[in-house]
């Protein structure tokens, strides 16, 4: 195997094809220009070249990173079923296609699972019900309103993905996501589980906590995220008929020292638990006797949590 160039060195060189391609099509006698390239931003002291591509009104912004494939298997910690809710034999297929290389500075490289993740998310898409549908909507809801429409700091897209993926596993059976709405509360109650307790564990490396990025304000984001899931209709009115509806709040306070238990006891991190605060929602729909029997036990568990407390 030859020697791996660092970082800085493909850049370099992704910035020479960047200013080439930039030349006007009708200097190089190519073909009629239909848009406009801006490389202005090759020289900046970054770890991607960020190119825009303008055609008409219309202007695109691509962030080039240079990435390394590498056929290694990506190690995660025995006894986690990763494996469940997602087809079968899929996720050992993806997982031993290997992680990505990318820049982590100039000189040296990070493992990357993004490509891992996006495709563990393909696998889910090819299931029925709306798992990719109900990822959809929270990222819009995320963009316009806990964001204000991406002029403040909060949630990404790797977040709401992450959110998913975990939601999958906990909740494997295809009625989960047979309907719209409850599918959009399975990713809500892990996602305000974990803004409640502070740790949103890296689908592959559950240690690593994906919401440590100092410019999250994680109990702004809660308040956010809990009102939207007590009235929704409140963020998706999309037309003015709409307001004359003033529907009830689905939760009632108290639900925040619930949604903490998994970060004192991981155990609670299960089906059972999360059945729990989808009833909380009245979004919990599941026949299954077994499910019904293991949510209702947790339910009395926290019960007397609750009483020893008070």
């Amino acid at each position: 195997m030859g020697t791996l160039r660092v970082p800085s060195q493909w850049k370099r060189a992704l910035g020479v094809v960047g200013a080439l391609e930039t030349v006007p099509a009708e200097e190089r006698a190519w073909c009629p220009p239909a848009g406009s390239l801006n490389a202005s931003s090759l020289r900046e002291e970054e770890l991607h070249l960020s190119l825009l591509v303008s055609s008409g009104w219309r202007t695109v912004h691509f962030c080039v990173v240079p990435v390394v494939r590498r056929r290694h298997r990506v190690p995660t910690p025995e006894g986690t079923p990763l494996a469940t809710g997602f087809p079968k034999g899929s996720v050992e297929r993806v997982l031993g296609q290997g992680v990505d290389l990318v820049p982590a500075s100039d000189q040296h490289w990070r493992v990357s699972t993004d490509h891992v993740l996006t495709r563990l998310l393909s696998e889910l898409g090819s299931l029925p019900g709306h798992r990719l549908d109900s990822l959809c909507i929270l990222d819009r809801v995320n963009h316009d309103s806990w964001r204000n429409d991406g002029q403040r700091a909060g949630l990404t897209f790797s977040h709401l993905k992450t959110v998913l993926l975990w939601a999958s596993v906990l909740f494997p059976a295809p009625e989960d996501w047979a309907d719209l709405e409850g599918a959009v509360y399975r990713l809500l109650v892990v996602l305000l589980c974990c803004l409640a307790s502070k740790h949103l564990p890296h689908f592959l490396w559950p240690a690593r906590n994906l919401l440590q990025a100092g410019a999250l304000d994680r109990g702004a984001l809660y308040q956010r995220v809990e009102r939207f899931a007590s009235q929704p209709e409140a963020s998706l009115r999309l037309h003015v008929t709409h307001l004359a509806r003033s529907v009830p709040p689905r939760i009632h306070n108290g639900i925040k020292s619930l949604l903490q238990l998994p970060a004192s006891d991981p155990t609670y991190w299960a089906t059972a638990y999360f059945d729990v605060l989808l009833d909380k929602f009245q979004v919990f729909n599941i026949q299954d006797e077994d499910r019904i029997s293991a949510m209702q036990s947790i339910f009395r568990k926290t019960k007397r949590l609750g009483g020893e407390e008070s």
